[in-house]
């Protein structure tokens, strides 16, 4: 639908009951757009449905279309704009199974933000996201501090600005939510919002592996091992007013492995999955599908191990940190050396001068195993034919665990800073 900027064209195609495009239904044709309006020519509908119904049907296609106009166009304030303050955001973490608020008070002198209010509403006890919005403004503190700008991080794919969610029957649609509620709010796809927080990350939330300079708007990279394995990486914008934040699919490119224990990992998970991806062996089920497939040893070649139990990641994670297992041990090593080659491609595909970040919730609990070097060797590869280049590129463990609520409230700052760009 072509939504003309002058004052009233929303409200003069909505009289007109405008259709974007060919019905067969309705056999309508357009024959011109200008800027007085649309003319069209209307054949009758067919004989079996009624004028009136399909007069009915133009009028809600109608209607629609005018919201969408309006969505696009905010000219006015809606049920909270009046009231917005614009040194307030609003940030949620939106999953399938809870809705975390948090509300900041922003100091953008001296970037000491402070949380004024935060909650958590179980997402089955709401039918739409709407719904659980309206009971947090009903909150005194909401009313206390209505925000000026919204940013929402979702568990789901996310296309101009609307997601639908993976595990809710939600659809979360920021143009809409916009026009309803009067301030300017942005949806995320979950780990793009985990790359808008890579740039406001301080000191003591990084564990640096390869200690190099960063470059100054260099390109930087996110990965996430977790309950899958995120992706995105980050390119700096001048007109964006600082990075903007690409999601990748990457993690389903195909594994590449080196060495014959890793071919032989890679046959093993061909078998069950007949395919073997990156994401397969770099996520949580990709921990236990290590450790599995080290279960297929032959029993004399580990005679004093227990091949036939079975563990879940966690169980795993915590064996081998207090070494009481020494499969769990090993399974745990090279996990983390296929996350390390992992971050040496993405540094090499994104030339990522600006550093690698490694984040997700895995990585933290795994800091003594990762201190002895597994990750940053196989990140540097010095077999490569770039491990010059690559020894360039920063590499960072990320410990702050917060990082998708921080790159939320970042992204939401922007839209407070910078009133040009949206999503």
């Amino acid at each position: 639908m072509n939504c003309l900027s002058e004052s009233g064209t929303c409200q003069a195609i909505a009289q007109q009951n405008p259709f974007v495009k060919r019905s067969r239904k309705q056999h309508c044709t357009f024959k011109q757009i200008s800027r007085n309006g649309l003319e069209r020519v209307t054949k009758r509908p067919p004989a079996s449905v009624p004028h009136h119904q399909h007069q009915q049907r133009n009028n809600r296609k109608a209607s629609r279309s005018l919201v969408a106009c309006q969505a696009s166009q905010l000219s006015g304030p809606g049920a909270w704009g009046e009231a917005g303050d614009k040194n307030v955001v609003l940030v949620a973490d939106i999953g399938g199974t809870n809705c975390r608020f948090v509300l900041w008070r922003l100091d953008l002198q001296n970037e000491n933000h402070e949380r004024l209010f935060s909650k958590v509403y179980p997402t089955k006890d709401y039918i739409t996201f709407e719904h659980a919005l309206d009971a947090l403004a009903s909150e005194s503190a909401f009313k206390k501090d209505t925000p000026g700008a919204a940013a929402f991080a979702c568990a789901g794919p996310v296309l101009d600005n609307k997601c639908v969610m993976t595990n809710l029957e939600w659809v979360i649609d920021g143009a809409s939510l916009t026009m309803k509620y009067g301030i300017r709010m942005a949806v995320l796809n979950d780990f793009e919002a985990c790359g808008y927080g890579v740039p406001a990350l301080q000191p003591e939330d990084l564990l640096m592996l390869n200690d190099v300079p960063a470059r100054q708007k260099g390109p930087k990279g996110c990965m996430g091992p977790g309950t899958g394995l995120g992706q995105a990486n980050l390119y700096w914008s001048e007109n964006f007013g600082g990075y903007r934040v690409w999601p990748s699919e990457g993690a389903h490119a195909s594994f590449a492995p080196r060495g014959w224990k890793q071919r032989a990992l890679q046959t093993h998970v061909e078998r069950q999955l007949g395919y073997c991806e990156v994401e397969h062996v770099c996520c949580g089920s990709g921990l236990q599908r290590i450790y599995e497939f080290l279960q297929t040893d032959e029993h004399c070649a580990r005679p004093d191990l227990d091949l036939t139990m079975q563990k879940t990641a966690a169980d795993i994670s915590k064996t081998a940190i207090d070494n009481s297992d020494q499969l769990a041990v090993e399974a745990v090593d090279l996990f983390l050396a296929l996350i390390g080659a992992e971050a040496g491609h993405m540094g090499l595909r994104s030339l990522a001068s600006g550093g690698i970040y490694i984040c997700g919730g895995i990585m933290p609990k795994l800091l003594e195993r990762i201190k002895l070097g597994g990750v940053l060797d196989s990140y540097l590869h010095e077999k490569s034919r770039f491990n010059k280049l690559l020894k360039t590129f920063p590499l960072y463990v990320v410990l702050n665990e917060g990082l998708g609520l921080l790159g939320t409230r970042e992204y939401a700052i922007r839209l407070v800073q910078t009133p040009n760009v949206c999503k």
